[in-house]
């Protein structure tokens, strides 16, 4: 299954969204996801934070080989296919499932949106870098 993958483009992508995902949680948007956490009754803390980011950098790398693997399986070699390819992912899959936490968890809108919004420029950016790291020689004409 992961045969003809670019660990290359997955190792990039997942270094870049790891630095986007501290820019949008701990810089961006530190305000209205810390407010959004409390509204929901949870309050921030630093415990443990180690092995949350560990298991957050081994969901980001499930989800780019995800893409990999989809955008390989659908010939997306392009910049645009990967990247069509991967919003398709997260409308189909992530929007959809994040929705959930809306409907019937009763997450605070804003709360759900910074995740949405955040997973949607993961995604994005993840196909970007799937369509833009070639390794290897280039094929001859």
């Amino acid at each position: 299954m992961l045969k003809g993958i670019n660990w290359i483009a997955v190792i990039v992508a997942v270094v870049l969204l790891e630095a986007v995902g501290y820019l949008w949680y701990a810089v961006l948007f530190v305000k209205p996801w810390t407010d959004a956490m409390v509204a929901y009754g949870h309050t921030p803390t630093m415990d443990n934070v180690a092995v949350a980011q560990s298991l957050g950098i081994v969901n980001t790398l499930v989800i780019v080989l995800g893409l990999a693997w989809l955008t390989r399986r659908l010939g997306a070699t392009s910049l645009v296919a990967s990247v069509g390819v991967a919003f398709a992912a997260w409308l189909f899959f992530d929007l959809t499932t994040q929705s959930l936490e809306y409907l019937y968890m009763q997450m605070p809108a804003n709360f759900v949106g910074l995740n949405m919004g955040y997973q949607l420029v993961a995604y994005l950016l993840a196909g970007a870098v799937l369509g833009l790291v070639k390794v290897g020689a280039p094929k001859a004409a």
